[in-house]
């Protein structure tokens, strides 16, 4: 999906390229969708970029976005989920090989997101960092309550999205992680119905 200006500028607000421009050596880009990121990696910190996106028709649009961040080289379009083991291993996408993980606004529409949390914790080197900007449930009540009424119908609305999902804890409990620097983008965000969490998990060694 294409963000809106508003969006993309919030985004940037929120510390968004920071965090993507910090992805070094291997990559692994959960959901890049058309590639509204990808011009933001730092391609001297990076070596080769994997991109895991089951939807096919955003393909094209993102190798687009590959090119014109001049990634083609080292950017590789996987055409599958993060649980589709076969298919990855073809792709030589294995166990404790990637540096890092980005996962930028994926985890409140997958189905299974403490299977996959804990699918990314096991693609990890040991001491890899996995770097995540993703909207969460709020920890103030009224906001909470809020959040739960708009989640009857936003999922229909918005390709399966979910509001309430406690996603700070679905990645502290993906595996054993050496630090987690996650908290709130913005001091804001503590009481709007769309709090966003961002930061960095690392595995243990």
């Amino acid at each position: 999906m294409i963000k809106a200006p508003k969006v993309a500028e919030k985004d940037v607000q929120k510390g968004v390229p920071a965090l993507i421009a910090s992805a070094t050596g291997t990559v692994i880009e959960i959901g890049p969708g058309s590639g509204n990121q990808v011009s933001r990696y730092d391609r001297s910190k990076v070596t080769k970029i994997y991109g895991i996106e089951p939807t096919v028709s955003l393909h094209p649009k993102l190798r687009e976005n590959i090119k014109k961040a001049g990634l083609s080289d080292i950017y590789t379009i996987v055409p599958c989920g993060i649980q589709d083991i076969k298919t990855l291993q073809q792709y030589g996408i294995n166990q404790e090989a990637f540096d890092t993980v980005l996962s930028v606004q994926v985890f409140c529409s997958i189905p299974n997101p403490k299977e996959m949390a804990a699918a990314l914790w096991r693609l990890l080197k040991p001491e890899g960092t996995m770097i995540v900007f993703e909207h969460v449930k709020s920890q103030d009540f009224v906001a909470s309550k809020v959040q739960d009424l708009y989640n009857i119908v936003w999922p229909y609305a918005f390709q399966g999205c979910q509001l309430n999902r406690d996603t700070a804890r679905t990645f502290r409990e993906a595996g054993n992680w050496a630090k987690v620097d996650i908290q709130l983008s913005t001091p804001e965000d503590a009481w709007q119905a769309i709090p966003h969490i961002s930061g960095r998990l690392t595995k243990a060694s």
